[in-house]
């Protein structure tokens, strides 16, 4: 994955998306708010923006580390 600072010099938006079929683009605001720029049509695109996601990341451990489980029988029965 690429970083590309917008603070001072923005790239046209047909330029970033040109560079995003290339490889996946993190894209750093002045404010310092990040996009993230990637084709979706790969799975594995979509992959490596999970693996990248903290918040995803932290939500998995948290599930996790709870220690509670519901088994396959009851998440069926929940959602009839």
């Amino acid at each position: 994955m690429k970083t590309i600072d917008i603070s001072s010099d923005v790239p046209s938006i047909k330029k970033l998306l040109d560079m995003a079929k290339k490889e996946s683009l993190l894209i750093k605001t002045i404010d310092g708010e990040s996009f993230v720029i990637s084709s979706t049509d790969e799975f594995n695109s979509e992959v490596e923006l999970l693996r990248k996601n903290h918040k995803f990341l932290s939500m998995l451990d948290d599930f996790k580390s709870s220690g509670e489980t519901i088994s396959i029988d009851e998440v069926e029965k929940n959602l009839r």
